[in-house]
């Protein structure tokens, strides 16, 4: 998907920077140059794209560490950053990262090109929930964002994401 005209909030990059450099996937200059960000500035997304490419393609196997970035930047938005003050449940992580306030209010551009991350389907009493991505990023990523948001509150003790029969579909468990 082209994300030529699409740009990110700096906090953005800078969640996935440090995300890395929790991870140990990144250190030194390389660490430097990718937390240097100004986090109320817009960037292009094609910035975010080359660092996360240049990151995951060094393994060969790379879902696993996908996955753990994901997890990773959603650990950082909750704990030093706004998430806790935000959401209160599991449930409010899953309304707010795929209504307005998450996803767009980090992106902006051409509709087309920027796509959505939608909550398609949400029933608490079950604790589940279908979510639609078409946004240009990576969906092993994005899995790891549901994981890992799901479990900031410590109200959900199982969480379980499956996006195996459409890579844009995502099906969440949580109890």
């Amino acid at each position: 998907m082209a994300i030529v005209d699409v740009e990110v909030m700096g906090v953005f990059l800078q969640a996935l920077g440090n995300a890395c450099v929790n991870l140990h996937l990144l250190a030194g200059e390389e660490a430097v140059e990718a937390c240097s960000v100004e986090p109320m500035v817009w960037y292009p997304a094609s910035r975010f794209a080359e660092l996360f490419e240049s990151v995951v393609g060094r393994f060969p196997t790379p879902d696993p560490v996908q996955e753990r970035i994901g997890i990773e930047m959603m650990k950082l938005w909750y704990d030093p950053g706004p998430g806790r003050g935000i959401i209160k449940t599991a449930a409010d992580f899953l309304r707010y990262q795929t209504g307005s306030l998450g996803y767009h209010s980090l992106t902006r551009g051409p509709a087309e090109q920027k796509g959505g991350f939608s909550l398609v389907e949400l029933n608490e009493a079950t604790g589940r929930a279908t979510v639609r991505s078409t946004t240009p990023f990576d969906r092993t990523m994005e899995r790891g964002v549901l994981l890992g948001g799901l479990r900031l509150t410590g109200d959900a003790r199982f969480v379980r994401v499956d996006n195996d029969a459409d890579r844009s579909v995502f099906h969440v468990e949580y109890h």
